[in-house]
């Protein structure tokens, strides 16, 4: 029986995409680093940000492109939308009985701050796990077991919620069910040939999938 909903943030609940690809890119032109292009970013999407920063850029100064990247989100006050219905939906999750909590790679102070702006309230997440909280990240399934571990239920009592390939292999090396959703950087056809068996279109439709098949 499942306990506990897991969701990644980015592209599951908030609509950040888009505003993290141009982000990515402006910190980029102001290093006069190569612009990659939107595809390679989203194909790393759900990896922290150091990661993604030396994968992208092999020679780069991590620390002082970290730094431009997130003072962009603070200067220029990027305020990040919910995906649409998803603030309502984590709400009737909650009050139907699941517990709730949130996998990131991203800092505490933004996985709370973006949440908090797209009108998400933060006492709902018993569980917040961000980068800075384990050792190991997405897609190793330490960020996802801590959350567990934290929600007190077994990894066969939770489902994991994610847009990206390292959701879902998060999911898979944790052992905890994987619904994915459109809304992020999955499609269809991709997640079909993978075997993913819960596919949605969005957290919208989450409330219905789990009160007629995951419990």
């Amino acid at each position: 029986m499942i306990k506990a909903v897991v969701f990644d943030v980015d592209g599951v609940l908030i609509d950040s995409n888009e505003i993290i690809v141009e982000a990515y890119r402006k910190t980029a032109g102001k290093f006069r680093l190569r612009i990659p292009s939107e595809q390679e970013i989203i194909d790393l999407m759900g990896r922290p940000l150091e990661e993604i920063v030396r994968t992208l850029w092999v020679n780069t100064n991590v620390e002082l492109y970290i730094e431009e990247f997130r003072k962009m989100f603070m200067s220029e006050n990027l305020v990040i939308p919910e995906i649409e219905g998803a603030v309502d939906a984590v709400s009737e999750i909650r009050e139907s009985g699941f517990r709730i909590g949130a996998v990131s790679g991203k800092i505490t102070f933004f996985i709370e701050k973006h949440l908090e702006e797209a009108g998400f309230d933060i006492n709902w997440f018993e569980a917040i796990v961000s980068f800075e909280m384990t050792k190991k990240h997405k897609p190793d399934a330490e960020p996802l077991l801590h959350a567990i571990s934290k929600l007190d239920v077994k990894p066969e009592e939770a489902v994991y919620i994610g847009d990206s390939m390292s959701d879902y292999e998060c999911a898979k090396n944790a052992k905890v069910e994987y619904i994915a959703v459109l809304t992020g950087s999955l499609r269809r056809k991709g997640l079909e040939n993978l075997g993913v068996k819960n596919l949605i279109n969005s957290v919208v439709e989450l409330p219905n999938l789990l009160r007629k098949t995951l419990t």
